[in-house]
Formats: C-alpha cells, sequence, structure tokens
C-alpha cells in the first residue's frame, strides 16, 4: 500500500471521533479498499454500497469524495444500527438511501438504468446471496468499473453455502468478462 492511502486512512480514522460508531470492522481493510478509489479528490464518480451497517465505509467515501454520487442499500433490521447510520451521514446530500432487500434494489436500479464506477459488496455472507448480489451488481457495472467483495473469505458453520463459494461461481461464470485486481479476504475485480 502507498504512502498516500496510509495518510488518507490516518487522516479518516482522526475524523471518527466526530460522529457515532459502535463497529470498526471496516478499518481493517480501509487502505486496500482506498488504493482502488480514484487518485484526485475531486474525481466524480457513482458508488454504490451494499451493506452499509453504520455508514463507516460510506463515510470514508463521502468525506475524501464531494462530487461522488453515492447510493447505500440496506435493510437495517435493527433500528438503533440505523439511527447512528442516519446521525453519521445526515450532512450529505450526495447520498441515496435505499432500504431494501440488495436483490430487490439492484433490479430496481438496474429498471432505472443506473450504472456504477464502483461497487462495494459487505451485505449478507450467505453464498447463495453474494452470488445473486455479484451477478446483479455486475450488470449495472459500467466498463472498466470496479467491484470490492468485502469478507468473502470468511467461514460461517451455521451457513449451508460460504460465501467463497458464491465468489467461485460468479468467478468461473464471468472469467471473460473480469480482472482480478486484488485476492485475499477482499476480492476486487474490474470489468
Amino acid at each position: 500500500i502507498f504512502n498516500s492511502e496510509k495518510k488518507n486512512s490516518l487522516n479518516f480514522k482522526k475524523k471518527l471521533s466526530q460522529y457515532k460508531f459502535k463497529d470498526f470492522w471496516f478499518l481493517n481493510n480501509i487502505e486496500i479498499i482506498n488504493y482502488f478509489l480514484p487518485k484526485f479528490k475531486d474525481s466524480k464518480f457513482d458508488y454504490l454500497e451494499i451493506g452499509s451497517h453504520e455508514g463507516m465505509s460510506l463515510l470514508n467515501v463521502l468525506e475524501n469524495y464531494k462530487n461522488a454520487k453515492v447510493t447505500s442499500v440496506d435493510l437495517w433490521g435493527d433500528n438503533l444500527i440505523e439511527k447512528i447510520f442516519d446521525e453519521n451521514l445526515k450532512n450529505f446530500n450526495n447520498l441515496k438511501k435505499i432500504k431494501l432487500d440488495s436483490i430487490l434494489a439492484l433490479r430496481k436500479l438496474k429498471d432505472e438504468n443506473r450504472e456504477f464506477d464502483y461497487i462495494y459488496v459487505d451485505g449478507l455472507h450467505d453464498g447463495t446471496h453474494i452470488l445473486i448480489d455479484a451477478i446483479q451488481s455486475f450488470k449495472i457495472l459500467k466498463l472498466n468499473g470496479i467491484v470490492i467483495f468485502d469478507d468473502f473469505m470468511q467461514y460461517d458453520k451455521n451457513l449451508l453455502y460460504k460465501s467463497y463459494e458464491g465468489i467461485y461461481y460468479f468467478l468461473k461464470l464471468f472469467k471473460k468478462q473480469i480482472k482480478i485486481l486484488y485476492f485475499q479476504n477482499i476480492l476486487v475485480i474490474k470489468k
């Protein structure tokens, strides 16, 4: 990771005290994610996030890219988490919040002819759901767009199909249309 990503990450971490967060998982991967985002802070791009939780990863984009058009999709099954999200992101006019299951939301965005330069997938970690999120996201990803899949290597004994199984089948289906840019616990692909 280059020094600019580390500097941006440190600056972002300092700003977090101004917001309300209970969970800090996003910070584990912030430098990797920032590496694949635009290098110029005045860049204009369309950004979609599936699974926003308290909004920390969205805040990272919104704080660093004032010209980005940002869309968030989540069910927010927990009212307290949704209130934290709303409070943390209330001052951003370039954010569209969609409270809906990702499968339905992605179909709706496709019907609206929306396309995105960047899609961050961190929704349900069930392999079948990830496979559907991946396919539907790919349909609304612009050419040369980037999809970042978070936590896809997690193992959960309670799930019949693991997240990495869904990713495996997605990669197999679309191998001729994608380029893998990064592959660890995060997968980054380019269309």
